[in-house]
């Protein structure tokens, strides 16, 4: 199973980062392939969505949701394609992430390739899925901190 994963760190206490990451209606500024509609009235386990991005279209659902780890695993399909979403934040300033006022804010993405360990090969060094993930984590520290600086 192909895995992309990358760290930011935000300048952004952790309930912000958390307040983005549950705003359904942020979704569509930061959410990798939700570029126009999502149906989703609250971050909650067991909800499910539906999302578009231009022409394709595509489901959701929300697997888990911690609120004392602040771990966020959403699920969505493409055609035949079931990617697993996973942000987990951490507080990050400060000796041992005591005092300081930074979040660091992980992203996995993980999906089944198509094909057998060669495809998983291929897709394990797919540029597009890393760049997505990066993207991803940018656009959320964006977020959080003009949220932060208000």
């Amino acid at each position: 199973m192909p895995t992309f994963e990358q760290r930011i760190t935000i300048d952004a206490s952790m309930d912000t980062v958390w307040e983005v990451l549950n705003d359904t209606g942020s979704w569509s500024l930061w959410f990798p392939g939700v570029k126009g509609a999502l149906s989703l009235p609250a971050v909650a386990p067991g909800a499910s969505f539906s999302w578009r991005d231009g022409d394709d279209t595509g489901a959701g659902s929300i697997a888990e949701v911690d609120d004392a780890k602040g771990i966020i695993r959403a699920v969505t399909q493409d055609g035949g394609k079931t990617t697993t979403h996973t942000f987990d934040i951490d507080r990050a300033g400060g000796l041992f992430g005591l005092g300081g006022n930074d979040t660091r804010l992980l992203y996995r993405r993980e999906y089944d390739a198509p094909g057998n360990i060669i495809g998983e090969f291929i897709a394990g060094g797919n540029p597009a899925d890393m760049l997505a993930v990066k993207q991803t984590l940018e656009r959320v520290k964006e977020l959080v901190e003009a949220r932060s600086r208000r």
